[in-house]
């Protein structure tokens, strides 16, 4: 295999192996976290389907322009659902159980399926974020709080799947289903984590330093296998322990596209480093992180979150599509924002800058100081 292929290509090379000759890797575990995004729904629960089902599936999702995950890695979806679906490899894997959480109020976007492997495992792939903007709100209260209402349902949907059965345990997930995979395990019962046989972390924004140093997170640390491309963004969020870099195809924040990772064999093309443009945003990513405490990221995403939602938009698509309405409801409400607000929104953006330009020139000073 070239270091051009992708998970297609890798469905297409691998398809006729079943499970049971060739264990779960880190570009299966992907694929199912893909899977994830497909809105499983109109699955004929009743008749305990398997991945051969999701042929069925795509006839009703094209008929009614059903949910296939975010845009942009839509088209990519269907074709890898029709793969698996033919797959000696996938198509007889039982799909258990599908949980979707969309809740305004509690600001809450979660989604989870599980899949019975055939040589006694159990896998359960937690969704990323989606395009609503509940979804990207979550995200950014991540910043400011653990245990975010999609990592508390996540530990609660690992729970019950995994009481359900003996099985062995594997736990993955693509963007935010990562961290509700890391979560998850974390929280489980003792004599449930000594089932997990690996978690998998696909460019997923990290945690606080008080979970990374908690006994629950070191208790499954060594199974953890995070993967982040070498320019992303979004894998690079808040605190990490460590994890493995990989190549894309694509540029910078494109590379969250799982379509564009880089496969050779059963294992992803890895990269002795980051690039010097994903350096330079672990940089200023860790430049946030210190700027600014707790109470301030809360009060900056609140006073952001206030603007943007005055669009009434519900999606990144609804901002899209109506883009000077939306940028003018959102003028507006900030002009109408308190004169107090206003003062600690710039207090907060002024600090960010101020110590991004002291960081900033403390590393250039740094590179030029003689031996």
């Amino acid at each position: 295999m070239g270091e051009k292929n992708n998970i297609i290509d890798y469905i297409s090379w691998r398809g006729d192996l079943p499970f049971t000759k060739d264990p779960v890797n880190e570009v299966d575990a992907l694929v199912f976290s893909v899977l994830a995004y497909v809105n499983l729904e109109k699955l004929d629960w009743a008749s305990e389907p398997t991945i051969k089902d999701l042929a069925i599936l795509q006839k009703h999702l094209d008929k009614e322009e059903g949910d296939y995950g975010p845009r942009i890695i839509a088209d990519p979806v269907k074709k890898l659902m029709k793969l698996v679906a033919e797959s000696t490899r996938y198509q007889d894997i039982g799909i258990r159980d599908y949980r979707c959480i969309l809740d305004e109020a509690t600001q809450m976007q979660f989604a989870a399926t599980s899949f019975d492997l055939p040589d006694n495992g159990l896998f359960i792939a937690y969704r990323g974020t989606d395009e609503s903007l509940i979804g990207w709100k979550e995200d950014l209260n991540m910043s400011f709080v653990d245990g975010i209402p999609s990592q508390m349902e996540a530990s609660l949907f690992a729970l019950e799947q995994i009481e359900k059965s003996d099985r062995y345990i594997i736990l993955s997930g693509h963007s935010k289903g990562g961290n509700l995979a890391v979560w998850a395990a974390a929280y489980l019962d003792e004599d449930k984590k000594n089932r997990i046989l690996d978690i998998y972390s696909n460019d997923a924004p990290g945690f606080s330093h008080a979970f990374l140093d908690s006994d629950e997170y070191r208790s499954v640390r060594e199974r953890i296998h995070s993967f982040v491309p070498e320019s992303s963004i979004v894998g690079i969020l808040l605190e990490h322990d460590d994890y493995t870099t990989i190549q894309s195809t694509n540029l910078t924040v494109f590379q969250h596209d799982p379509f564009s990772w880089s496969v050779d064999g059963r294992h992803f093309i890895y990269m002795k480093r980051r690039t010097i443009i994903g350096q330079q945003m672990d940089y200023w990513i860790n430049i946030w992180i210190k700027a600014l405490s707790t109470e301030e990221r809360e009060q900056i995403v609140e006073y952001i979150w206030s603007i943007i939602s005055s669009s009434n938009a519900k999606t990144l698509n609804d901002i899209n599509e109506t883009k000077i309405r939306s940028a003018l409801s959102m003028q507006k409400a900030f002009i109408g924002m308190e004169p107090a607000k206003q003062k600690q929104m710039f207090s907060c953006l002024t600090k960010l800058v101020t110590n991004s330009i002291t960081s900033h020139i403390s590393l250039i000073q740094e590179k030029i100081q003689p031996d």
